[in-house]
């Protein structure tokens, strides 16, 4: 499984938000990848960023925006067994 992280140039909170996705990614070992809004078709960006989709190969199994490391955990701990989480 790997998180894709849409972030846009010069959004503060998807700068401080990265290495702490990132590192979740890590410690359960996903794969990570980062795309930057300014280079998807207009009609494809999200309206919120960063804005994540969680994937299996090619099939999205889940996705989340915003900062809220709340809501970051609930997403993973529903499609990952013994989901690991350090702050």
């Amino acid at each position: 499984m790997k998180i894709i992280m849409i972030k846009k140039e010069g959004c503060n909170p998807c700068k401080m938000y990265e290495p702490i996705v990132k590192k979740t990614a890590e410690l359960n070992s996903l794969e990570f990848k980062t795309v930057q809004a300014e280079t998807m078709p207009e009609k494809m960006r999200p309206k919120f960023f960063p804005f994540f989709y969680l994937m299996d190969d090619k099939d999205l199994v889940d996705s989340w925006a915003g900062t809220h490391i709340r809501k970051m955990t609930s997403v993973l701990k529903r499609h990952i067994n013994n989901f690991i989480f350090e702050e």
